[in-house]
């Protein structure tokens, strides 16, 4: 395994504050956690890229992020503080989920470094996305 520090990840940045932007209602199975996400562009864009990565959490979870700046996930009931959260490997992400229900919502790094300002989040939650129809592209995490 090499050293994240070290490879070539591309890491996502901000849009462009003039992007286009579609917004989202999310929530976890139980509804304990309520939130919007302001994506850019939309997910039914073509050019919107959702991540399917390997890594092992991820694929246990069902994972299929998007990257959005943090001040684009406005909770309206619940907070990211409020979640479970669990850390493996590198300690790099923290990965959030309903202590209740047991949905894996999202993922945000630890470190200022390592996608800066940037909370992933899991498309599976959010309501009236057809996961079929999605721009899926693979991410080698299994490496990093």
């Amino acid at each position: 395994m090499s050293d994240p520090a070290q490879s070539d990840v591309t890491l996502p940045s901000a849009p462009a504050a003039d992007a286009p932007t579609a917004t989202y209602n999310a929530s976890c199975h139980c509804g304990a956690f309520a939130y919007t996400v302001t994506a850019s562009p939309a997910l039914d864009d073509a050019s919107a890229a959702v991540m399917e990565c390997n890594c092992s959490i991820c694929a246990r979870n069902g994972y299929l992020f998007i990257y959005v700046p943090n001040s684009r996930v406005v909770f309206s009931k619940g907070s990211i503080e409020q979640f479970r959260s669990y850390s493996f490997g590198t300690q790099k992400m923290g990965h959030y989920f309903c202590g209740s229900c047991g949905a894996s919502c999202m993922a945000r790094s630890k470190y200022e470094d390592f996608f800066p300002g940037m909370t992933c989040v899991n498309v599976r939650m959010l309501e009236g996305v057809d996961v079929k129809a999605l721009n899926l592209k693979a991410a080698d995490g299994k490496s990093y």
